[in-house]
């Protein structure tokens, strides 16, 4: 039983080591420079957030990931539009660049593996009518990663008997420290049909794109001549945000496909969103709040409740992963929860009189 019992502490201590993953975040929609570089500002002209998460705290030491992010339009661009409503031909901005700065850190297990990654986001956007556009992103990162193996016990360290710490392990390590360049790129469609008012609540917001991080693949390895590259991921992501006519309901689904190597993750669900009150389209006095709650599933891993409250400019977003896995006979089907903080600047106002152009 004691064999028994140091082999799996060896497997849990391996896998820690060698299958580190990457930062992983139920509330994908609230950390855009982790799933495509071209999402750097394509929602608002300046956003800000923080993002905390505890995860299988119940089955071993748990993982913690923390992080912040930054993001904002540069200057912006004009081209005409008609204003309807007011029978007047004014100058309608757009920002065909933006800029991110994303700072994120995690440990986990025994050995405090952890990575620690900084990272800058440039996109471009380039508009296809008054309420499409396409961008490109490219993203350019610094990443290290550090364990401390003193905590590690191996099947070599077994007497026969017992554990001795005596015993050479038999693991040849050449650092406990790991800082390698990292590169990822990304293209993003947007679609952005605002409504008139809270009464009519026919807004349309689509986003759609695909992205890869790692592109060449860097070695991140603390054994000799491990060879341990880090496998190219590709995504595929989209979300939409659908006014329901005539109420002050939105529905708001998503979804995150991560293919990386041998390994596949898949995210989807909806969220559903209360609004409370409008935004003024042309005085920009009064900004959108509104209250959501989302159901999500990870494949093959977690049901995720998730719950959303937006107030002006300010945002707080709870979620928590109900593990549905084999995990489950130790976890009891306790993933973990995860807290996310955002600052943004909402849209204030639609049209500008020329030489007042604003974001859009």
């Amino acid at each position: 039983m004691k064999k028994l019992l140091l082999i799996l502490l060896f497997v849990l201590n391996t896998f820690c080591v060698v299958l580190s993953q990457d930062f992983h975040y139920s509330q994908f929609n609230e950390n855009p420079a982790l799933v495509n570089p071209a999402l750097t500002g394509a929602t608002n002209a300046m956003r800000a957030s923080l993002v905390y998460k505890d995860q299988w705290k119940s089955v071993t030491t748990a993982y913690n990931s923390y992080g912040f992010s930054f993001e904002s339009k540069f200057k912006p661009g004009n081209w005409d539009a008609v204003d309807p409503r007011r029978s007047m031909t004014f100058k309608k901005s757009f920002s065909r660049f933006a800029g991110g700065l994303s700072v994120y850190n995690d440990k986990a297990g025994v050995g405090k593996l952890g990575t620690f990654q900084t990272s800058l986001s440039l996109a471009m956007f380039l508009p296809l009518n008054k309420v499409s556009s396409i961008s490109f992103g490219i993203q350019t990162s610094a990443v290290q990663r550090k364990v401390n193996t003193a905590p590690f016990i191996y099947p070599d360290q077994f007497n026969g008997n017992t554990y001795d710490p005596n015993i050479a392990s038999g693991e040849l390590y050449s650092q406990q420290r790991v800082l390698y360049p990292d590169f990822g790129t990304g293209l993003l469609w947007n679609y952005s049909r605002g409504e008139k008012s809270i009464a009519a609540n026919n807004q349309l917001k689509i986003q759609i794109g695909i992205s890869s991080f790692h592109l060449f693949e860097p070695v991140q390895g603390f054994m000799r001549s491990s060879g341990d590259k880090l496998f190219r991921k590709y995504i595929f992501h989209g979300n939409f945000l659908i006014g329901i006519p005539n109420s002050l309901v939105g529905i708001a689904p998503s979804w995150l496909v991560q293919v990386q190597g041998p390994s596949k993750e898949i995210i989807a669900g909806i969220m559903i969103k209360y609004y409370m009150k409008d935004d003024s389209k042309y005085t920009g006095n009064i900004k959108r709040s509104s209250i959501g709650v989302g159901v999500y599933y990870r494949n093959v891993d977690a049901l995720i409740v998730s719950f959303l409250v937006e107030v002006k400019r300010y945002a707080i977003g709870f979620s928590y992963d109900v593990n549905t896995s084999n995990l489950t006979r130790v976890s009891a089907a306790r993933g973990g929860p995860e807290l996310t903080l955002k600052l943004v600047t909402p849209t204030a106002y639609l049209y500008q009189k020329r030489g007042k152009a604003m974001y859009n």
